[in-house]
């Protein structure tokens, strides 16, 4: 009976312990649920919280992601050093590159002498840049895709971050010298739009200066893994112009001295021809005068003479008329030149006024 009796003890307070067991695992559960419930929640509202607040972000990558990239704007992001999120901020920006003769539509500036490679529209959120068909302007392409792309990164920015990189970039510019190509060209910018200053340094020195200070590399080096790629790149480009500007001043120089050697030599030959004239005009008046010369020799000795100075006439005029044809040759070479330039600024988009197009010295000498 006591052995029966304890099992049965036994057994019911295996029963109690279970339920017990029980009831607590419950309770815990119920706690965990609505932990859990309560994590849930805090997490939600986080997330709706960070979306709110990065949906500018979220929007981006969306559209990154849904941007079919063609090979030319993927060669432009590789070439330039692109980091990934420069990449990103480029396809978000939905980058179309439109040939010359629609163009204008896109982004147009009526301004001669100025040239538009690619624009940033803000409204849409889209990067247009200009179909670069010269091989000799190759290297233009991938600096204006990566500049038009920090456009972008530059409107993304808050007002704080942009004041921060204000007086950094004004120091690299001021650094540069007032003789530096970027300064007129930063003028040119802000007297169409006097706003336009600060965001145009950001993406000309991004992408054009080599040695900046080491906030500004530090800041450009989340849009780019190797920054010296575009940067070279652009060097690239200002030798092509350089190297024909210096061969147009050494044209231009070359035509000054010429020119002012032949009208030193037509003075010369003028005069001398002049003079010439007068001496055989007063030679055969005299010779048809009976008795004016003495004798047979005075009148060989004379007639010689003007013989010998029509010789060294005819002499001055054939070396005139070679300086003259040096000087034309010249001026054939400097128009082959100018039809170059021409060629290039229509390469970038530059479109001169008549009186602003290159132009030889002109000489009014004939062959």
């Amino acid at each position: 009976m006591r052995i029966e009796l304890i099992v049965r003890e036994n057994s019911l307070a295996r029963k109690v312990m279970f339920l017990r067991t029980e009831n607590q695992t419950l309770r815990s559960l119920g706690v965990f649920l609505t932990l859990l419930a309560v994590l849930l929640q805090i997490g939600l509202l986080s997330g709706a919280l960070w979306a709110w607040e990065n949906q500018i972000r979220i929007r981006d990558l969306v559209r990154a992601e849904k941007f079919e990239t063609s090979s030319e704007i993927e060669s432009y992001a590789q070439r330039a050093g692109l980091s990934g999120e420069g990449y990103l901020y480029l396809r978000a920006s939905f980058p179309e590159i439109v040939p010359a003769y629609e163009f204008d539509r896109y982004c147009s500036r009526n301004e001669p002498g100025i040239g538009v490679l690619g624009c940033y529209k803000p409204a849409s959120n889209q990067i247009f840049l200009y179909d670069v068909t010269d091989d000799r302007l190759d290297s233009i392409e991938p600096v204006v895709a990566a500049h038009e792309m920090l456009h972008a990164v530059w409107f993304r920015m808050s007002d704080a971050e942009q004041a921060s990189l204000r007086d950094p970039l004004e120091e690299t510019f001021a650094s540069l010298g007032p003789g530096h190509p970027l300064v007129p060209r930063i003028d040119e910018y802000e007297a169409m739009d006097p706003d336009s200053r600060i965001p145009e340094l950001y993406a000309i020195i991004g992408t054009e200066v080599s040695a900046i200070p080491r906030v500004l590399e530090d800041h450009y080096a989340i849009y780019f893994d190797d920054r010296s790629k575009v940067a070279d790149l652009a060097a690239e480009v200002y030798v092509v112009f350089e190297t024909i500007q210096a061969e147009l001043q050494l044209f231009s120089s070359q035509l000054d001295s010429r020119n002012a050697e032949i009208e030193g030599l037509r003075y010369t030959y003028e005069e001398t021809a002049q003079r010439l004239t007068s001496e055989i005009e007063l030679f055969n008046k005299k010779a048809s005068t009976p008795g004016a010369f003495p004798s047979k020799s005075q009148f060989d000795t004379a007639r010689a003479q003007l013989l010998a100075e029509q010789e060294r006439l005819e002499e001055l005029r054939l070396m005139l008329q070679d300086k003259i044809d040096q000087f034309n040759s010249l001026l054939s070479e400097l128009e082959t030149l100018n039809e170059e330039v021409s060629e290039l600024n229509q390469g970038i988009n530059i479109r001169l006024e008549a009186e602003e197009e290159l132009q030889p010295s002109a000489t009014d000498f004939k062959d």
